[in-house]
C-alpha cells in the first residue's frame, strides 16, 4: 500500500475527471440533458458487466465502470483537456508501474507495451454497491500478475464503506480504506478479496492489472493424506501460490455465500451465482480426501483468526 501515490494536484484532477465521466452518464440516464445524438453517445461510464460461466453476463448493482482501452466509447475524450490527467495516467501505466515493481520484485517478470496491462475506471454509486469475494483471474489461464488499485476519494470518511478486504489463504484479513490518492497492490491470482458495501457517497477508483511473462494456470497437486499430516504447513504452501483457488470457496464457503447475497440481493444473476457456489462446494466435498482436508483447513484458519488481530489501515 502506498499513500500519496500521485502528486496531490494530479490526484485531485483525476478524481474530478472521473466525476465528470460519471455525470455525463447521469445526465443522459436521468433525462436532464439535451437529448441530442451527441449527448446520447456520452455514456462513458456504463453499468458493470461480468461474464459468469460460459454464457451468462450479469451486472453488480450500483457499480459503473469504463475500460480505457475502449476506443469506441472513450475515443472522443483522448484529446480533450477535460480528461488530460486520466489519459496521462493510462499512458504512464504502459511501462511505469511494471518498471517500478520490477526494481524491487525482479522475479515478477512483468510485461511491457500497449497490451501489457488493462486499465479500468470505476464509480460505485453507494446504496450498498459492493463486490463479493473473488480472485482477479480465477477462470481460464491468463497473464494477470499484479492488481493495482488507485483510490480517488477526498471526501471519504470512516463509516462510508467501500473498503477493500483482502484475505490471505488461512491467514488474517486486512481492511484497506479507499482513501484519496492511496494505491493498493496485491497478487492478482492468489489474493482473495472483496469490496464492502458503499453507502454514504460515491466511491471512485482506477484499477490497473499488470500482466506477467507467464500464464497463471495451475492444478491442485496434493496428496490429501500427506497434506493432513501438517495442516499448518499445507496452508502456508497453498497461500504462496494460486492452487489455493481450487479450495478457497469451500474453505471460506460461508463468507462467499454472504458476500454474494450482500452484493447481488435479488438482482438478475443472484440465484445463478449462488447455485454455482453451492455446486462447487458440493463437488469438492464429493472427494472424501479433499473433504477432510477442507474441514482441517477451516479449523486451522479459525485458530489463526482467533490468535491474531485483523489489520485495518
Amino acid at each position: 500500500m502506498v499513500d500519496d501515490f500521485l502528486d496531490s494536484r494530479d490526484a485531485d484532477a483525476f478524481r474530478d475527471e472521473l466525476e465528470r465521466l460519471s455525470d455525463a452518464r447521469r445526465r443522459t440516464d436521468d433525462g436532464c440533458a439535451t437529448t441530442t445524438e451527441k449527448d446520447d453517445g456520452r455514456r462513458y461510464v456504463r453499468p458493470n458487466r461480468t461474464k459468469f460461466g460460459a454464457t451468462h453476463v450479469f451486472g453488480k448493482p450500483h457499480i459503473y465502470e469504463c475500460d480505457l482501452h475502449d476506443e469506441a466509447t472513450l475515443g472522443e475524450t483522448r484529446d480533450d483537456d477535460a480528461y488530460a490527467t486520466m489519459w496521462a495516467f493510462f499512458d504512464a501505466s504502459e511501462d511505469g508501474l511494471a518498471s517500478a515493481f520490477e526494481r524491487v520484485m525482479p522475479e515478477m517478470r512483468l510485461r511491457r507495451g500497449k497490451t501489457s496491462r488493462t486499465v479500468k475506471l470505476q464509480v460505485n454509486e453507494g446504496r450498498g454497491g459492493c463486490f463479493p469475494w473473488h480472485y482477479d483471474n480465477p477462470g481460464p489461464p491468463s497473464n494477470r500478475a499484479l492488481t493495482c488499485i488507485l483510490y480517488l476519494n477526498p471526501e471519504w470518511r470512516s463509516g462510508d464503506g467501500g473498503e477493500l478486504r483482502v484475505q490471505p489463504f488461512c491467514g488474517v484479513a486486512a481492511t484497506i480504506a479507499p482513501r484519496h490518492n492511496r494505491l493498493a497492490v496485491f497478487y492478482s491470482d492468489r489474493v482473495l478479496h472483496r469490496v464492502t458495501p458503499s453507502r454514504a457517497r460515491r466511491r471512485y477508483c482506477a484499477t490497473v492489472w499488470l500482466d506477467g511473462d507467464f500464464d497463471n494456470s495451475t492444478a491442485l497437486n496434493l496428496n490429501a493424506r500427506e497434506a493432513l499430516e501438517d495442516v499448518g504447513k499445507t496452508a502456508e504452501s497453498l497461500a504462496r501460490g494460486n492452487a489455493q483457488r481450487a479450495l478457497s470457496r469451500a474453505v471460506y464457503a460461508d463468507e462467499y455465500e454472504a458476500s454474494l447475497v450482500e452484493c447481488m440481493g435479488d438482482a438478475p444473476g443472484a440465484r445463478e451465482m449462488l447455485d454455482a457456489h453451492y455446486e462447487h462446494c458440493r463437488a469438492v466435498k464429493k472427494n472424501e480426501g479433499l473433504k477432510r482436508l477442507v474441514d482441517a483447513l477451516r479449523e486451522h484458519r479459525r485458530d489463526v483468526e482467533a490468535r491474531e488481530e485483523e489489520i485495518v489501515v
